[in-house]
This record gives structure tokens, C-alpha cells and sequence, in this order.
């Protein structure tokens, strides 16, 4: 017989909470989403409105289960990565008992029960709006922001009687839709963004050259003077003088071969390293899977990449196919193409399953991110978008946080953007700009940076995404008088949580909110990458959108390396040597663009950082002249200014700890195992 003493911790711990006598909670009560208050409400929604919500139930014994999963990612735990099956989460699951209490409840209020996870820690529910106001007591009404309509609870959201002790979190109450983390370079003062003239396009596919007719990775030229005059008049005047971006006619962008020399991931792949063995998941919203496939297909071609198949990618619809109608006002074709193109150019032998949900509804997401677990998709799973922090609450994202800790119990490396508007206008690093779920605590957040910024060096720096841009002139013989500030045009985002606690593996840094990111890849869509969108090369492409499959990539080649899942990699990167891992720090220059305007008043200079404001507390960045395809509009852009978020020496809230550093990183993370 098997001694009691051999037998791994969380069994024992697991075996007690199945025993110990269930613990009497409180009614859970579904806050009202904070983003409420500044949506614009169009009423009511219909009575007969069908709505879809996951009921996430309270575990028999949350802090034994809490002690379990500190081990798995405790080095020296005699549980440490050991990671839980299905089967042994569901020992901390509710019991039969409990999930029959609260879908009878459901029933009885005139709800259907789609699906019981398997653990017993879920149940998805369907019906009309009518009936989950009379089982929630809440009002449901239809609202808007930012052009986005959707569905929330106007007021707090209780089930009655035992049911509602039971009952963790609700996800779906309020349709929060996602916010895709893609960013294309675009023209700040139209908003457009950037396309290719007709004339590349015959190039591109005229040459066997790939991306080389549209795209360079040599971004910057020698600082030059600029001279701006006004068509039939001899006044205004601007002279300029200052560093020169993309003055070529390509578009700066990067390919696969050179990004991948870039991160230093030549000498994995010559070791074999390519993530073969291993599957990413990605969880997008509502895409066409079959043009998804054929522009992924082109895209491998045009970059020398492995072909395309039905072994190493596959289109998987957990909830149903998004019907014409999401395609056409939810489409997320773009952030789809980015995510499976950019895991294919960085784990070139790794596998790819995309799940593709039918709405952009957060309830749906976190639905393809628990089905992934509990089918067993893969080891990793990437996900490029969010919501700013300040539109939710502590108990609005209770049920998500249920499904992220599950993952990451299961040895699961949950990945999420950190986000492309700084701090979201907040003015400040705790102000509710930080994007969930990238703040919590089961997952990495993954935030931004630039590359091939000149620095002296033949390869030049990496920094910190954050771009601000002012306009000094429209076309060929024309001067803004004064120059048009435009200011932010988009960053990484980042800062402390509002209210997710710091975990344990940040106890050394200030303040008691988790802190994101965590590590950075590149997002400058200004330095960004080349890609194929709706059977379209393209070029001048990020955000953090590209920063998260980039490292979820790297982190399966990690785990090809180890031979095994490594789990969840926040936790182990705060303990990698210096060597694994490349601070980002900022970087300045002499020649930003600056100059004086003359006018029938006299002149006026305008420095560097006026053309810029705000910078908030950033004081060294580096700034060149665009002109765009030779129009003569010409517009100072920034690399290295993001809001009140800061690039410093160390972990920052940019950049998090900085960048891996290919096969050292690769090597480091694996000897974690």
C-alpha cells in the first residue's frame, strides 16, 4: 500500500478539500460594470433578446487550492511543475450537489443550460433578456462607447436563495467587446492608415524578392535641413533641421529572416530549436478562417517560411462560426492574420490552432481560453486585446480570474498584449488605463518596444513603444504656422492594477497593485512588420498585438527546449540571470528635429520638445522627419515618448523587465524546468 507520506502535496491538500465540509459563503453580488458611467444609454434591450453568460462557481476549498498552485511555481516545491490534470482541478470543483442547485435555480427562471465544464466550476446559461433580469433582479439595457454597442447591468446582479451562495462570478452580464490590440502606421493627420500604390503592389508580385518591392528595415537617415515655403507667398517659412524617417519610398517594416536575426534566434533554429513538437493557440474574434488560411499560405511563400498545412495549422470555432453579419461590424481579420503570421515567422516549426469566437464579446474569449485547457489545445495560448482596467471591477472580472488561475494551474502560459494606448489617457501609471487581462495575475502581459533606432551602433537600439507626432506641413509648398501638435499617437501599455493585489513573484516593487508588463517585444507599428490581409501584402503593422505572438512564440521554443510545459512565465522570468534577458533603456539624440518659423511677425522657435508636448516626464527619446510618399507633408514622429508611462534603468512600465535575449533567454527559461 501506498504510504500517505509519498504522495504529492496538492493530492493530499486536494483529498482534504473534497472532505472538509463546504464553506457557508455569502450571496454573490454582480457588481454594475464601471463602464457604465460613461457609455451612453439607449435603453432598455428588447424582453425577447437572447443572451448568452458563464456562471463560474465558488470552489469547495480556495485556499487550499491557492497553496497548491503556489507550489507549482515555487523552484524547490516538491510540486513545483507538476502541473494539475483536468481531473485534479475538478477535486477542487463544486460538487454535483452545488451545480444542481444553481442550474435548477437557472431552469427555474426560464434559462436553458448550454454546457457544464467539466470541473464543475462553469456553467454557460442562454435566454431571454426578460428572464435573466427576473432571475438576477437587475435591468439589462443597451449601451454605447466609442461606437461600440453593447449590452450590460444597470444595476447589481444577485441570484436568490442557496443558488446565489454558490456562485463566484458572472461573465456575459454585461457584452464588454474587446478591444483588438492591432496598430497600423497611419497619416495622424487624416487617421488613415497606409497603403501600398498600385504600382508596388505590380512590383511585389513581379519579383521574387518577397517583401523587398514595399518594405525596408532601414528606417533612418542623417539628420538634414527642411525647407517649408507657401505657395505664392513669401511668408510663412519653416526651417527645420533634424533626423529623416523613411524618405525611401518603402515602408519601414521588418520581415521575418530579419526580425528573427534581431532577436538573436538564428542560432536556436541552427540548434534545432524551432518550436517543432509544440502547439500555440491563439484565441481571436470573429475572422473568416478560410481567407485567414490562404493569406497565412501566401504569406509563408512570400517569406520562405515552412508551407502551410493541415497537420501544422488548423481553424477551430469552439462556439460556432461569427455569421456575415459580425464579419461585417466586428471584423477581425486584421488582428487574426497578425497573431498566426507572426507565431508562424518566430516558431517556424511549431504548431497553430486558432480559435476563432463569434462574437468579440469578452464572455466569448474567455470561453475559447477555458475550452482550450480543457481540451487540451496546447501549452500556450496568445492573446492580443483587452479593456482598460477602469471600465470593469474587482468583482466584474471574479469569473475570468476563475478560468485564468485554472489555466495556469494546468501548466498553461496564458499570454495577453499589455496594450497600444499608454495609459489610456489617465494621465498617470495607477489612473485605470492598465488593460485586464493583462493585469492579472495568471497571466504574462506583454508590452511594446521599437527597433533599429540610431544609436551608433550598425543595428541600432531597441526602446520602449511610444510614439507623438506633430504636422509641419500638408503637401509641397505649405507650412503650418504654427506646426500642428498632434501629441500621442499610440504606446504600450502598462502600470499598477486598480484591484488585482501584487503577486508574490513582484514583491519587490513598490506599491500593492500587480504591475504590467512583464517583458516586451516589438509593437511600433512605425518600426513594425510586413503581412498579408485579405490575399494583400502588406507592410506597417504592430502593437502590442505583435509584441504577444512574438513571445509566445520564443516561449514555445523554450518549452521545445525543456521538453516539457513550463507553465505560466511571469512567475520564472522575475528569476532568469541578467544574461537571458536585455534591458531597455532609453535612448536619446542631438539632431531631433527642431526649427524656427518665419512669418510677417518675426520668428519663432520651435524646440524638439515643444513640437512634441506633452512628453510628461520623458526627457530623452529620438524624433525624425517623415515625408509621407513624397507628398511634402511632412510630420516629426517620435520613438520612446509613451504618456506618463516611462522607459527607466530596471523593470518599467513600458517595457516591463525588457526583452529576450534568443538562445541565452531560450536556454534560461528552459533550465527552469
Amino acid at each position: 500500500m501506498l504510504q500517505k507520506a509519498h504522495l504529492p502535496t496538492w493530492v493530499l491538500l486536494a483529498g482534504s478539500a473534497v472532505l472538509s465540509a463546504p464553506v457557508i459563503h455569502s450571496q454573490a453580488v454582480i457588481e454594475r460594470p464601471q463602464v457604465v458611467r460613461v457609455s451612453s444609454d439607449h435603453g432598455p434591450v428588447q424582453p425577447t433578446q437572447p443572451l448568452t453568460f458563464t456562471v463560474h462557481l465558488k470552489m469547495r476549498n480556495q485556499g487550499a487550492f491557492d497553496q497548491v498552485l503556489r507550489g507549482l511555481y515555487t523552484p524547490g516545491s516538491p510540486t513545483y511543475h507538476q502541473w494539475l490534470s483536468n481531473s485534479d482541478i475538478a477535486k477542487y470543483g463544486p460538487s454535483a450537489a452545488d451545480v444542481e442547485t444553481v442550474t435548477k435555480e437557472l431552469k427555474a427562471q426560464g434559462l436553458s443550460i448550454l454546457s457544464i465544464s467539466p470541473d464543475n466550476l462553469s456553467i454557460r446559461v442562454h435566454g431571454p433578456a426578460s428572464s435573466v433580469e427576473s432571475a438576477f433582479h437587475t435591468q439589462i439595457h443597451e449601451l454605447e462607447r466609442q461606437g461600440q454597442v453593447f449590452h450590460a447591468n444597470m444595476t447589481s446582479a444577485q441570484l436568490q436563495g442557496p443558488a446565489g451562495a454558490l456562485i463566484e462570478g458572472i461573465t456575459g452580464l454585461t457584452g464588454f467587446p474587446m478591444r483588438p490590440f492591432v496598430k497600423f502606421q497611419t497619416d495622424p493627420r487624416t487617421g488613415n492608415a497606409r497603403t501600398l500604390p498600385a504600382r508596388r503592389m505590380a512590383a511585389l508580385q513581379a519579383s521574387t524578392g518577397g517583401f523587398a518591392a514595399i518594405a525596408t528595415n532601414n528606417c533612418f537617415q542623417n539628420p538634414a535641413p527642411i525647407t517649408l515655403t507657401t505657395k505664392g507667398a513669401s511668408l510663412p517659412v519653416g526651417q527645420y533641421y533634424g533626423n529623416l524617417y523613411a524618405q525611401n519610398g518603402l515602408i519601414c517594416s521588418w520581415t521575418p529572416s530579419q526580425l528573427q536575426q534581431h532577436y538573436g534566434l538564428t542560432a536556436a533554429y541552427k540548434a534545432g530549436l524551432t518550436g517543432k513538437g509544440q502547439t500555440i493557440v491563439i484565441v481571436d474574434g470573429p475572422t473568416d478562417g478560410n481567407l485567414l488560411t490562404s493569406d497565412l499560405k501566401m504569406f509563408s511563400q512570400l517569406s520562405g517560411l515552412p508551407a502551410i498545412t493541415s497537420s501544422n495549422f488548423k481553424v477551430v470555432y469552439p462556439d460556432g462560426k461569427p455569421t456575415q453579419l459580425a464579419l461585417l461590424y466586428e471584423n477581425w481579420q486584421g488582428e487574426a492574420s497578425l497573431d498566426v503570421e507572426w507565431v508562424h515567422s518566430i516558431a517556424p516549426e511549431a504548431n497553430i490552432i486558432i480559435e476563432i469566437m463569434p462574437t468579440q464579446d469578452w464572455e466569448e474569449l474567455e470561453y475559447g481560453i477555458d475550452y482550450a485547457r480543457t481540451h487540451k489545445l496546447g501549452n500556450i495560448i496568445s492573446n492580443s486585446y483587452g479593456y482598460p482596467e477602469a471600465l470593469f471591477g474587482a468583482h466584474t472580472v471574479a469569473g475570468f480570474e476563475q478560468v485564468l488561475k485554472a489555466a495556469a494551474a494546468a501548466g498553461i502560459a496564458v499570454n495577453f498584449s499589455s496594450g497600444d494606448g499608454g495609459d489610456e489617457g489617465t494621465g498617470s501609471p495607477s489612473g485605470g488605463g492598465q488593460s485586464y487581462p493583462a493585469t492579472s495575475e495568471y497571466v504574462t502581459a506583454i508590452g511594446g518596444t521599437s527597433i533599429g533606432i540610431p544609436n551608433g551602433s550598425t543595428t541600432g537600439a531597441e526602446v520602449g513603444w511610444g510614439n507623438n507626432a506633430a504636422i509641419l506641413s500638408a503637401a509641397l509648398d505649405s507650412v503650418f504656422d504654427p506646426p500642428l501638435i498632434y501629441g500621442f499617437l499610440g504606446g504600450a501599455g502598462g502600470g499598477e492594477s486598480t484591484f488585482i493585489s501584487k503577486p508574490w513573484w513582484q514583491k519587490s516593487f513598490s506599491g500593492t497593485g500587480r504591475q504590467e508588463p512583464d517583458i516586451s517585444a516589438l509593437a511600433d507599428p512605425y518600426t513594425g512588420v510586413v503581412f498579408v490581409e485579405n490575399g494583400q501584402a502588406q507592410a506597417g503593422i504592430g502593437g502590442t498585438s505583435l509584441a504577444c505572438p512574438i513571445f509566445s512564440a520564443i516561449w514555445a521554443i523554450a518549452e521545445q527546449k525543456a521538453g516539457k510545459s513550463l507553465g505560466q512565465a511571469a512567475p520564472l522570468l522575475y528569476h532568469l540571470p541578467s544574461s537571458a534577458i536585455q534591458d531597455i533603456v532609453p535612448v536619446a539624440s542631438p539632431t531631433n528635429v527642431a526649427g524656427i518659423i518665419f512669418n510677417s511677425q518675426g520668428a519663432t522657435y520651435y524646440s524638439s520638445d515643444s513640437l512634441l508636448a506633452p512628453l510628461y516626464a520623458t526627457t530623452q527619446y529620438y524624433s525624425a522627419a517623415w515625408n509621407l510618399e513624397g507628398t511634402g507633408e511632412i510630420v516629426d514622429l517620435s520613438f520612446g515618448t509613451d504618456t506618463s508611462l516611462m522607459v527607466t534603468q530596471g523593470w518599467d512600465n513600458v517595457t516591463g523587465l525588457g526583452i529576450p535575449k534568443g538562445l541565452s533567454f531560450i536556454n534560461a527559461a528552459a533550465a527552469a524546468k
